[in-house]
Order: structure tokens, then C-alpha cells, then sequence
């Protein structure tokens, strides 16, 4: 069988996965089969503050998203990056520069446990350490 034919083979065998794949979530979609299924996960992330030392969360790490903002004192627009973790079947963000830091630094994979403690303030900057959960 030459090239093109297998190629072609292959593209149609794609468009009738895909149109299955489809067919099958119109079908999910119903209002009988959605009505059976309950919530797992809310998916908008909300921004998650510690706000005192010592105060922590226990959350799944799931990776990065830029958080936009104002900075209140220039008025100028910034883009941070802000980690995602699910906390209590929620998506929570936090941008702080020292967690942001020192997840990159560990190379935390998506998918790893976290407890994350709000340590202390030095200026503006709060400083939280990562202690593995297992």
C-alpha cells in the first residue's frame, strides 16, 4: 500500500473517531444524563490569601496561569504568575513571588501534594515554605 493511501486511511479513520467522540458527548449532554451526574470540581479559581503566620492550606499543585492585574500605585498593568492548586475540591491561585519562587526552584510536578505555610512578612513580601504531604 503506497503513502498516500495510508495517509488517507489514517484521515478517515481520525474524522470517524472524532465524529464518535462527538456523537458521544451530544449524547452526555442530554438533560436525563446530565441530571444524574453531581458536581466534582469548580473550575473558576479564586485567589486564595494567608493572612497571618503560620496559617496554611493543603492543596494539590496543578500548574501555572497568569493573573492580571493593576498595580494600585502606578496604575501600570502586570502580568504574574500565579500557581493553581485544588484546595477542597476548589481551584485556588496565589501569585506571591517567594511561593511562586520557590515552586519553580523545586520543581514541583503537577499533581504533587502541598501543604504551603505563610511563614512571615519581610517588607512587602510574604515568605511561605512547601512541605511535601504523603
Amino acid at each position: 500500500m503506497e503513502n498516500q493511501e495510508l495517509q488517507a486511511i489514517e484521515r478517515n479513520a481520525l474524522a470517524e473517531a472524532n465524529e464518535m467522540d462527538f456523537a458521544a458527548l451530544v449524547e452526555k449532554s442530554s438533560k436525563e444524563n446530565l441530571a444524574k451526574l453531581k458536581p466534582v470540581l469548580t473550575l473558576t479559581a479564586e485567589y486564595m490569601e494567608l493572612e497571618k503566620p503560620s496559617e496554611f492550606f493543603d492543596g494539590i499543585f496543578i500548574g501555572w496561569q497568569d493573573l492580571e492585574l493593576t498595580d494600585k500605585q502606578t496604575g501600570e498593568n502586570k502580568t504574574l504568575n500565579a500557581a493553581r492548586f485544588i484546595v477542597d475540591k476548589q481551584v485556588k491561585i496565589n501569585a506571591g513571588a517567594v511561593l511562586v519562587s520557590e515552586l519553580q526552584r523545586a520543581k514541583i510536578n503537577v499533581g504533587t501534594a502541598l501543604r504551603v505555610t505563610y511563614i512571615r512578612k519581610e517588607g512587602n513580601t510574604k515568605v511561605y515554605t512547601l512541605t511535601l504531604l504523603g
